[in-house]
């Protein structure tokens, strides 16, 4: 079925008075022609962004030319959603989902380890985009533990001041594993189970993710009703967001294309976004640029601060 508007299937469920006032969420593909549908949901449907997580795991495990799909993918999918008049909060932003490896297991792993399902590995996808960091799972080389957990830190902060609405596995804001496996759907034993004993790795995970997840909360221009336009504010000379080189210059066009390009900032102007609720006293005020580089490029100094 084609997921547009005029669908008599979308047409009921507006009429229906008691799913007509609840949050709709599509997981919008399937099978067979015509089965892929992210972006064509109406309006007041929220759909799994598949293109999100599959850019944000490229980018940060170090594939090239994908700056301008990054941006275009933290600032809330305009390119899917803002056509039909829908809102940023319309893409369900995901790094991991129920199916799939879990945070932990995507900067452990380069490949799938299912074996224990009994189908000889077969099962499970092999399109993963997941990065080992150096070893293939379990290892003592505290490098590697520090660029695994480094990781792991750029891609929830990634989802978490991404436009849009994040959505988190269980478990995986402290390190859960399912050992490498991407299809853990018939192990009802530890393999799938969350294990509740931290270690201490795990719980400065989970007091990272507490701390970004409030940086969140905190600040609405990270959770806009609007899509960014790259133009100055009303009444205001300065634009309602930047992207910045590393020498703190603003990109160009040109080099959106740069197939090199790793390092990549943001400064971001609080209003306009019509956030609920109202803004805070200090409206108006450009955040500190944030700044994101692949783990894989040269180290560079940027400097933050925004035009």
């Amino acid at each position: 079925m084609k997921s547009t508007g005029l669908a008599p299937f979308f047409d009921i469920l507006l009429q229906d008075p008691v799913l007509s006032q609840v949050k709709l969420i599509a997981e919008p593909w399937d099978l067979g022609e015509g089965g892929y549908q992210v972006g064509n949901f109406p309006a007041g449907w929220g759909e799994w962004n598949d293109r999100y997580r599959d850019t944000m795991r490229a980018h940060w495990k170090g594939d090239g030319g994908l700056i301008g799909d990054f941006a275009r993918r933290l600032t809330g999918s305009s390119d899917f959603y803002e056509h039909s008049g829908r809102k940023p909060y319309a893409s369900v932003n995901f790094i991991t989902a129920h199916d799939g490896f879990t945070l932990h297991d995507l900067v452990s792993y380069n490949g799938k380890h299912n074996e224990a399902n009994g189908e000889d590995n077969r099962d499970g996808t092999d399109n993963n985009n997941s990065w080992n960091c150096g070893v293939e799972g379990p290892t003592d080389d505290p490098d590697i533990i520090a660029l695994r957990a480094r990781q792991k830190r750029n891609l929830l902060a990634t989802l978490m001041l991404s436009q849009g609405v994040p959505m988190l596995v269980a478990g995986d804001e402290m390190g859960r594993t399912q050992q490498g496996s991407n299809n853990a759907y018939c192990q009802d034993n530890e393999m799938s189970w969350v294990n509740w004993k931290l270690s201490r790795d795990d719980r400065e995970f989970l007091a990272f993710a507490q701390r970004v997840i409030a940086l969140r909360r905190e600040h609405p221009v990270f959770r806009r009703r609007h899509f960014f336009q790259g133009r100055a504010l009303r009444g205001s000379g300065s634009k309602d967001m930047h992207w910045l080189k590393p020498d703190g210059s603003e990109m160009t066009d040109r080099e959106w294309a740069h197939d090199f390009a790793r390092c990549l900032g943001v400064s971001l102007r609080r209003g306009n976004g019509r956030a609920r609720p109202p803004w805070p006293p200090d409206q108006g005020r450009q955040l500190p640029a944030a700044v994101q580089q692949s783990p894989r490029a040269d180290r560079v100094s940027p400097a933050c601060a925004g035009p």
